[in-house]
């Protein structure tokens, strides 16, 4: 609900030591019960999974590309309006409940999207 409160979660990730994608994350608190910046290092669904017992079902993603921001540019060590891949995520859980909303840029000459659709 709008007046809950939610976890707001910055991250760049990396690839050989090369900045990739910067992660925009916000989650329940009343669902994710005791996140801990350390549990950041990690996989955050396993923390989800392992640490509060909850089971993930679906992701609800929409593809675009845009312009990377001032910010963005010098977290991720490339130009100023460089494309970047944005991936906008919703996470449901088993019982319907959305645990996650998450926004990730992912640098355009760095980064390549597979998808396998079963039939």
């Amino acid at each position: 609900a709008e007046d809950d409160f939610a976890y707001h979660v910055v991250r760049v990730r990396q690839a050989d030591e090369e900045p990739i994608v910067i992660e925009y994350t916000y989650m329940p608190l009343e669902l994710i019960p005791g996140l801990k910046k350390k549990d950041l290092y990690g996989s955050l669904y396993r923390f989800i999974r392992e640490q509060c017992g909850l089971k993930i079902s679906s992701f609800h993603r929409t593809i675009r590309a845009v312009a990377a921001t001032e910010e963005e540019a010098e977290r991720l060590d490339t130009k100023l309006g460089s494309p970047l891949l944005e991936l906008t995520q919703i996470g449901f859980l088993d019982s319907g409940a959305a645990f996650e909303y998450s926004v990730s840029r992912n640098v355009g000459d760095r980064f390549e999207l597979h998808n396998v659709t079963l039939a």
